[in-house]
């Protein structure tokens, strides 16, 4: 079985390596704090736990979850002020846009498609209906059959296809 060699990073690059977003942003509390939550959208985060995982000072960390809730990225589902309980709003087109863009570092670093991969997967869950019509309307007076040979992915688009008859 043969390996695939990934390329190198520069060493320009190497101080980047582990911030947030390949350095963009800095190594702020707010960015680390961003990306732990958009590493993961689908866990209840609490003060305490992104403490631990960024090093950064409980009021520090209150800050940016303060910022993160006026901008409307995360929300506190507790309701408890003493012990609140964040999760990430995956609705929110920051939300979305964050993601993609972790997604385009990991692409430039290490030369792979996954931006490209969650394009697709969000244009197909959110836009393609909005974006593509059902039905085209023709004057083609042949006869029109379904087709029965159509692939995996049209299948699952819920999409019926069809063709002429000859």
């Amino acid at each position: 079985m043969s390996e695939k060699k990934l390329p190198e990073l520069p060493e320009e690059l190497e101080e980047f390596l582990d911030k947030p977003y390949g350095g963009l942003f800095g190594n702020t509390v707010l960015a680390q704090v961003v990306e732990e939550i958009v590493a993961d959208p689908t866990m209840d985060y609490r003060p305490g736990y992104l403490e631990e995982m960024t090093g950064k000072t409980a009021p520090s960390i209150r800050e940016a979850l303060r910022v993160l809730v006026k901008l409307g990225l995360i929300e506190n589902v507790s309701g408890d002020v003493q012990h609140p309980v964040y999760q990430v709003v995956v609705e929110s087109k920051k939300f979305i846009a964050l993601s993609l863009l972790a997604y385009a570092v990991i692409d430039d670093r290490d030369g792979t498609d996954c931006m490209n991969t969650a394009i697709l997967d969000y244009y197909n869950r959110s836009l393609r209906a909005k974006a593509e019509p059902l039905a085209v309307a023709t004057n083609y007076a042949g006869e029109w059959t379904t087709g029965e040979d159509c692939s995996a992915r049209e299948a699952e688009s819920g999409y019926s296809i069809f063709s002429m008859g000859a």
